[in-house]
């Protein structure tokens, strides 16, 4: 027999409804978190990763510049040389003129090449001298551009991590208050990690590594101003390096007893001035007929004498900071002084000033502190989100407090943080050298970071404890 029972079933479906509310309530939240917090941690990552970004473009836009003034140094080598030569070639047009022009015929011939070349040399010259002027010009706007990039890049970093902030969730905040690294980050990578070297702080590092211990005078004694002197005289062309050669038949011939031979020497050498000076460019061009007579004696037979005529010689300066005649050693100008000695004596007194150059430029490149390294420090962004931003159950006011199944999603400073780093790296792009030789070290050796080569790149990377643990103190604090 079937027995019928009557009631209420509301209280019991209210309870369940109660927690089913509350499940959903939870689920709602903890998928809102999670939301935000990886929006926002993409934000932190992002700005990080843009901040040093600029520190890259930096790097890479000093290091380009920096290539570029070498390449400009090796012009006002080139154009001075071009100037000695020339001046090198009329004197011997005029020497052989003045020698042989009054053989019939040949006389005319010389005569007219001694024309030729008058005029030309006549036209030449202050071409060379405009162009030396103009070759000082770009290397000054070089380093100036260095200087005008470099300020922008700090200045700017905070105002481009605002906009990137803004760009990925306007709700979100870069608060200077709780990014004293950040700043600190980036004063390290514009100020400490790179240094503008120039004459002057050349010398005062001099003076303070006098006060230092011998290990660390032989490693900071080497000047970065004078690596870069050093690097542009290796970069110039086989022109300008040197232009020294002996000539071949009939110049030189050997009819025995007597022997002939003929030397052209010459070259462009970068002359300093002193601490204080600015270094000028010069140049030496000479020629000169060496002849020597096979004799015996007590001491043997040998060839004997090297009697030297000189036919042709040239020197000019970029500024008349450096006399020719007292600078210099016998291996300057390709070894004119040991191979023609008095050619290089007449090319000295004759010397002339092509141009107004100011020396070597200050220039950009990594701090004494930063060499042997290949990559910065951490650049560390913190970028915060307030509670009331987040929508969340705990932002609309419904029942008590103790009912809110949202207060378990209480944040820390009524905020919501996250904290991301990057870092600028020094790498040469290995994909392009396996396709290519011509992106390797032709010695195969590694290349530390430098400021002379474009490949520097950004990564982002991990956080260390005592980053996280200063924003989780200034977190408690604001």
């Amino acid at each position: 027999m079937l027995t019928r029972h009557q009631g209420q079933a509301m209280v019991l479906s209210l309870i369940l409804m109660s927690f089913a509310l509350m499940v959903v309530i939870f689920s709602f939240n903890a998928s809102q978190l999670n939301l935000n917090s990886s929006r926002l941690q993409n934000t932190a990552d992002n700005t990080a990763y843009s901040i040093a970004t600029i520190a890259a473009r930096d790097f890479n836009f000093k290091a380009y510049t920096n290539r570029a003034s070498v390449a400009n140094q090796v012009a006002v080598a080139q154009m001075v040389g071009l100037s000695s030569w020339f001046n090198m070639t009329d004197k011997f047009a005029k020497n052989a003129c003045d020698t042989l022009c009054w053989v019939p015929y040949l006389g005319q011939v010389l005569s007219g090449i001694e024309s030729a070349v008058g005029a030309i040399n006549s036209v030449a010259q202050p071409v060379l001298e405009a162009l030396v002027y103009a070759e000082d010009v770009i290397l000054q706007t070089l380093a100036m551009s260095q200087q005008i990039v470099h300020y922008a890049g700090l200045t700017s970093t905070v105002i481009t991590a605002d906009d990137i902030v803004k760009a990925n969730d306007p709700k979100a905040k870069l608060d200077l208050m709780q990014n004293p690294q950040m700043l600190n980050d980036v004063r390290n990578v514009w100020v400490k990690f790179q240094k503008r070297h120039s004459r002057s702080n050349q010398n005062q590092n001099q003076n303070q590594n006098q006060n230092q211990n011998q290990r660390s005078r032989s490693q900071n004694n080497s000047s970065q101003f004078q690596d870069f002197i050093t690097v542009s005289l290796d970069s110039r062309d086989s022109f300008s390096k040197s232009r020294s050669y002996k000539l071949g038949f009939p110049w030189s011939f050997t009819a025995f007893p007597l022997r002939w031979k003929t030397y052209k020497a010459g070259g462009s050498e970068l002359i300093s001035n002193g601490n204080n000076e600015a270094e000028t460019w010069t140049s030496m061009d000479t020629i000169s007929f060496h002849l020597s007579k096979f004799r015996c004696s007590w001491s043997g037979c040998r060839w004997r004498g090297y009697n030297e005529i000189p036919l042709g010689w040239g020197a000019t300066r970029s500024d008349n900071r450096a006399n020719i005649e007292r600078v210099g050693n016998n291996s300057s100008w390709g070894s004119s002084r040991n191979r023609n000695g008095w050619a290089s004596r007449y090319a000295g007194d004759d010397q002339e000033t092509r141009g107004g150059y100011n020396g070597v430029q200050p220039f950009y490149g990594l701090a004494n502190g930063a060499q042997s390294k290949n990559q910065t420090e951490n650049i560390a962004v913190v970028i915060s989100k307030s509670q009331n931003n987040i929508r969340t159950s705990s932002t609309v006011d419904v029942g008590e407090d103790n009912t809110n199944p949202a207060q378990s999603e209480q944040m820390l400073g009524d905020r919501m943080t996250a904290i991301s780093a990057a870092k600028v790296y020094y790498s040469r792009p290995y994909d392009l050298m396996i396709s290519s030789s011509a992106w390797r070290r032709s010695d195969g050796r590694h290349e530390y970071g430098n400021l002379y080569n474009p490949f520097w790149q950004t990564r982002l990377s991990d956080t260390t404890n005592t980053e996280r643990n200063v924003v989780l103190a200034l977190t408690r604090m604001l």
